[in-house]
């Protein structure tokens, strides 16, 4: 009877811990996710009320004024056709230059392999600057070509450390195996190491795509024109205007004293902006979440 009333002291203190964990995490989910929800609704609610504080969870004056706004861009087609391209494109390359490099840094036999992680690991902490890299740059001829949102992305340190991480932890035995059927590295590269490496290649997908989509300093410093504007510049441009036009609530206190209609302002431009930018990349993710997170756990370096 004792041993009885004593188990179910335990499955309850068991079920309350269980409770109170589950609410920790709701709480902690909800803090995580109510940034977004706020900048959803800011975006959706009037300038002007947006101003007078208060807007926490469902938009008070409801408006998609804010996102026609961005919607009616002039270059709104072609700067999402070329963030478009670049984001699939420059993932695409930058999965396959960094699985290659990474699976030849992976091999233990070949002969340069300390000098290129080392080299590696130096880029990573030292830059010649921006000037030195422009030069780099102009000098490869990709100024004002659409090149120079693909060839800088080919390779990232981090990104490479992190495959070839995974790639050491995969059973030598499968490499010697396709070797001994006499297969040389590329296709040891193409039909081993590359369909045993899906769960990092989502992880690598996700990492650059969302590097390319969200990236607008290159388009300010190496292009000029529309040819080839970004989404993220023509956003970053229109935030531009709409703060220097109205800096804060004096200069829309004394506009609407003048007669001057405020359609919006620097809050209400930003969380259309951050809307607009942020929805189609997070469409992404759905697709590549249980790879993602299998390749950050089989990727972590062990301790």
């Amino acid at each position: 009877m004792t041993k009885i009333t004593s188990s179910i002291k335990v499955s309850r203190r068991d079920r309350a811990f269980d409770i109170f964990l589950y609410m920790i995490l709701t709480l902690l989910a909800l803090l995580t996710l109510y940034p977004f929800w706020n900048v959803f609704v800011l975006a959706l609610n009037e300038p002007l009320d947006t101003l007078r504080g208060g807007v926490y969870f469902w938009p008070r004056a409801f408006t998609l004024n804010n996102l026609k706004q961005i919607l009616q861009m002039s270059n709104l087609l072609k700067a999402f056709t070329n963030s478009i391209l670049r984001t699939v494109i420059g993932a695409a390359v930058s999965v396959i230059y960094i699985t290659m490099f990474s699976y030849t840094l992976s091999r233990r036999k070949f002969v340069l392999r300390g000098l290129l992680q080392k080299m590696v690991v130096v880029s990573m902490y030292v830059s010649g600057g921006l000037i030195p890299y422009y030069f780099v740059i102009r000098g490869l001829g990709l100024i004002n070509h659409f090149l120079v949102y693909i060839i800088p992305f080919m390779l990232n340190a981090f990104y490479v450390l992190i495959t070839r991480t995974f790639i050491d932890e995969l059973p030598d035995s499968l490499v010697e195996s396709a070797q001994i059927d006499g297969a040389n590295d590329f296709i040891i590269y193409l039909r081993v190491i590359l369909p045993l490496s899906l769960p990092i290649i989502a992880t690598l997908i996700l990492f650059t795509a969302v590097d390319q989509w969200n990236s607008w300093y290159d388009t300010y410093i190496y292009t000029k024109g529309t040819d080839l504007t970004t989404l993220q510049y023509e956003l970053v441009k229109v935030l531009s205007k709409s703060t220097s036009s109205i800096k804060n609530y004096r200069d829309v206190q004394s506009k609407l004293t003048n007669g001057a209609a405020i359609t919006s302002t620097p809050q209400s431009i930003r969380m259309a902006i951050t809307v607009v930018a942020t929805v189609p990349i997070l469409c992404v993710y759905p697709f590549v979440q249980r790879y993602f997170i299998q390749g950050m756990t089989l990727g972590a370096v062990k301790g």
